[in-house]
């Protein structure tokens, strides 16, 4: 049961990760680019 909820949690973390780095791959620096435009 333990291996299991282990598994389940990298998994989740992982994704977690793949997502944000895909998020500010796709709409990082266009955020960053608008939030120093504006400063």
């Amino acid at each position: 049961m333990r291996p299991l909820w282990l598994g389940l949690t990298v998994a989740l973390v992982l994704g977690l990760l793949m997502l944000a780095w895909w998020g500010w791959q796709r709409g990082g620096l266009a955020l960053l680019q608008l939030g120093l435009g504006t400063c």
